[in-house]
């Protein structure tokens, strides 16, 4: 008789930063409007309040820190969080089972950081405020593909996955970026950008070193 392996389970923090992003909506929709009010002016990216001269800016330099990694946990509707969830979900595992729970939980929060500095950065003083998990999304993007071969390394002289990359990236911030510009669907595109490069210089730097393997 022969055992059937059974498929890698799911790491513990794959279902603790997809389930943080539906409880944080959930509580979020349950909560007063004056509550939401004041949850998103202390954790949406309102790229104002980084600008010195606004009279909205940050009173302390550490109240930064909140928009910075908040803004992931807070969606404009259940399509929203349904959507981001569901792809940190699907193609957060192989990269957590990669790096292991600690650095993992990293990465998403280097991706996150990326993706608002991006935002604030190319959006600039008018930008709309903005939230959602999609940049940090883009950055378990990145990380999942260069999680495929043994190092991220591999990843990147292997075409068929710099090209599968590339069409994702395309959609995410290319495609995304004209229907924002159009005025079409307010998207966040340049969130997605930051998510994207983050990610895949936070696992670049958190893999652990991997054998030798017939790709090398």
């Amino acid at each position: 008789m022969t055992e059937v392996s059974s498929a890698p389970r799911t790491p513990a923090s794959v279902w603790l930063l997809a389930a943080a992003m539906v409880v944080a909506y959930g509580l979020f929709t349950l909560a007063s409007r004056d509550r939401q009010d004041a949850v998103d002016f202390a954790f949406a990216l309102i790229p104002q309040r980084f600008d010195t001269a606004s009279p909205y800016r940050f009173e302390q330099p550490y109240e930064m820190l909140g928009p910075i990694f908040g803004h992931a946990f807070l969606h404009a509707g259940w399509w929203h969080v349904g959507l981001n969830a569901f792809f940190f979900f699907l193609l957060g595992r192989l990269p957590a089972q990669r790096l292991g729970d600690v650095r993992f939980v990293l990465l998403f929060l280097i991706s996150a950081a990326g993706s608002a500095f991006a935002y604030l950065v190319l959006a600039g003083k008018g930008g709309m405020p903005a939230v959602g998990a999609s940049g940090a999304v883009c950055g378990v993007f990145t990380a999942y593909y260069l999680a495929i071969p043994p190092h991220w390394s591999i990843a990147l002289r292997d075409a068929r996955i710099r090209n599968q990359w590339a069409v994702i990236f395309f959609i995410n911030v290319v495609a995304m970026g004209v229907v924002a510009e159009l005025g079409w669907f307010p998207i966040a595109w340049q969130a997605h950008l930051g998510g994207f490069v983050a990610g895949g210089l936070a696992y670049a730097a958190l893999a652990p070193k991997r054998a030798q393997s017939p790709w090398d």
